[in-house]
């Protein structure tokens, strides 16, 4: 179990911190600098209450229950918000915009079964990908320094 977990925060938190410290000398060369970190929706704290979204699901009454995988993947990404925020704080008179991008539930081999999601209601990934491109071409710069989804933003 711990290295499950230390895998999810060394991949989505602290690896993601150690490239962006790595390249940010380039970003600030560039005449109008983006910094984009993909989160995910269920990193928002406020909606792990409610109990009808598929992921917040309690398991049945009685121990030993199933390892707890999605725990890890959530928490890293949730301190990945952080993270942003922290970049933000770091960048801002540089005039870095910033962005936290929860690009919505999609449909990609990263869980394994992306046909199996797509049957509980994923997108496209297309349609996540063409959400990051509108963010990098400006469409959204009114919400540097948030984590935003396409229609709103994410709540922490």
């Amino acid at each position: 179990m711990r290295e499950m977990w230390n895998k999810s925060w060394n991949v989505n938190t602290v690896g993601t911190h150690i490239l962006t410290h790595t390249f940010v000398p380039l970003l600030l060369k560039s005449s109008d600098p983006r910094l984009l970190f993909i989160t995910s929706g269920t990193s928002a704290l406020g909606e792990t209450e409610d109990a009808s979204y598929i992921f917040n699901k309690s398991p049945a009454k009685g121990w030993p229950k199933e390892e707890p995988t999605f725990g890890a993947y959530r928490s890293s990404k949730t301190g990945m918000n952080m993270m942003m925020c922290e970049w933000v704080r770091i960048l801002r008179e540089d005039g870095v915009k910033v962005f936290g991008i929860s690009p919505g539930f999609l449909a990609t081999g990263l869980g394994g079964n992306p046909e199996l999601y797509k049957k509980l209601g994923a997108l496209d990934p297309v349609i996540g990908a063409e959400f990051v491109r509108d963010v990098v071409e400006g469409a959204r710069d009114q919400d540097a320094g948030k984590v935003i989804r396409r229609d709103e933003i994410q709540a922490w």
